[in-house]
């Protein structure tokens, strides 16, 4: 990435700080101000990227547009890649939209799932506590 990045001015202003990419681990995130910025970076990684025996896996490869507004009309730039309206990211949706409510959503529908799935911890924990206490009724 630092070889790909060299000299490239790219990327997206984000507080005053230009962003070209988010890595963790194998995970690599990149952001372009345009599709047609995205596609020349693309070029660029995937070059350097064969000059170390790499190769970019383009089923594994996703494109997302952010456009809060949906006025963007989609070039033919990244024809090759997918184009998906979401994805999840380090655990965390994240949506075309540049809003949060699909993540609100999701993260409430894990928390009743596991909820839920102490259902049978709580009666049991009930039910022990009830027979404890008709088994030592306490003497005032």
């Amino acid at each position: 990435m630092r070889k790909a990045l060299d000299g490239w001015n790219g990327g997206v202003t984000v507080g005053g700080t230009k962003i070209t990419n988010l890595r963790y681990a194998d995970d690599t995130t990149i952001l372009a101000a345009s599709e047609t910025e995205m596609a020349a970076i693309l070029e660029r990684i995937e070059r350097v990227s064969l000059e170390f025996g790499l190769h970019i896996n383009r089923s594994k490869t996703k494109v997302m547009t952010v456009d809060r507004a949906q006025v963007l009309s989609p070039s033919n730039a990244l024809k090759d890649y997918e184009k998906v309206e979401e994805f999840i990211y380090l655990g965390s949706l994240i949506s075309n939209r540049g809003n949060c409510e699909k993540e609100i959503g999701r993260r409430i529908g894990m928390a009743k799932s596991a909820m839920t799935s102490l259902d049978k911890i709580w009666k049991d924990l009930t039910a022990k506590i009830r027979n404890n206490d008709t088994a030592n009724p306490q003497i005032n």
